[in-house]
């Protein structure tokens, strides 16, 4: 299947910054936009960037209109979400998903901003990219690691396919076969919020990934029955596991514990341990494109180019 793309990145191109759940901090936001424009492309702000609405960046529909104004402006070519936070599920009905797939751009983002991303992908069949966003470029200071892992996936063209420099570091919580499929997932808590919405990408023969921060290991099992229960573990091809943050285990049963009791009645395999999401060092993930995941050498291959 030919995927609808957007063009890499060049420099001078312009790149926006929009807080689809939570506010950002004005220093932040000014150390964001100074790492960008160093590094040679022009920066637009949304208005409401630092807005307060509660613990959101402004109403669903303020939220929306940021996003929209961006996805149709056709001088934007990459689109970055400031932070993390809550409420990007609000703007699911919102989105102007037709501006995105007659003008394919880069949005790029994770923790609570990933649902739109698998949303957008799954309507459009366009790529979006789960990878550092505004906090880690402007709240923090990106690592090199994550710098080398980011800017080739968005601005390159790929030699294809495409090695993510992890092998050293997964480890293979089951072993299976070598299997290849779409690429979804994010944030768990998340995206356990798509399950049966319209937003929903199609699930059948994908690989997913899922990554977590500061929950306890009960409620980690809560949302592995969940999926299991709706059926997506039913459909998926193999599961990337990312490092999970500042979670603490159990007395008796261990993260890896839970992932293979609810695992149990599948064979596909199982990788843990892999630098994504919430962690200092992260691989940027295109979300929607084919991977290969491969449990005899403990690798993942990009199959096809998330760009043009």
């Amino acid at each position: 299947m030919s995927l609808p793309l957007p063009k890499r990145l060049q420099p001078g191109d312009t790149v926006g910054i929009v807080s689809t759940s939570s506010p950002t901090t004005p220093d932040a936001l000014e150390r964001t936009k100074g790492y960008l424009e160093q590094r040679g492309y022009t920066v637009k702000v949304a208005p409401n960037v630092l807005a307060s609405f509660g613990f959101m960046a402004g109403t669903a529909q303020m939220r929306a209109d940021d996003l929209n104004r961006m996805l149709r402006d056709p001088g934007i070519r990459m689109i970055v979400t400031s932070t993390g936070g809550r409420s990007a599920a609000h703007l699911l009905p919102l989105i102007d998903y037709g501006a995105i797939a007659s003008d394919p751009k880069i949005v790029i983002g994770l923790s609570d901003p990933s649902i739109l991303l698998n949303a957008i992908t799954g309507v459009t069949g366009v790529p979006t990219f789960h990878g550092p966003n505004g906090y880690d470029f402007g709240h923090t200071q990106i690592t090199g690691f994550s710098e080398e892992n980011f800017w080739p996936i968005v601005s390159q063209d790929l030699d294809i396919p495409y090695v993510f420099p992890v092998s050293d570091k997964i480890k293979v919580v089951r072993e299976g076969d070598i299997v290849e499929g779409r690429l979804y997932g994010g944030h768990l808590g998340t995206n356990q919020v798509l399950i049966g919405t319209r937003w929903a990408p199609d699930w059948k023969d994908s690989i997913l990934f899922i990554e977590e921060m500061v929950v306890e290991l009960d409620r980690t099992d809560a949302m592995l029955t969940h999926l299991r229960l709706a059926g997506i573990l039913d459909a998926i091809r193999g599961l990337i596991v990312g490092q999970f943050v500042e979670c603490k285990e159990g007395h008796v049963e261990t993260l890896e514990d839970v992932l293979l009791r609810n695992c149990a009645d599948y064979e596909f395999p199982i990788i843990a341990n892999v630098p994504l999401g919430h962690t200092a060092d992260k691989i940027t993930l295109p979300i929607g494109t084919q991977i290969r995941l491969n449990p005899v050498e403990a690798s993942l291959e990009l199959l096809e180019s998330p760009t043009c």
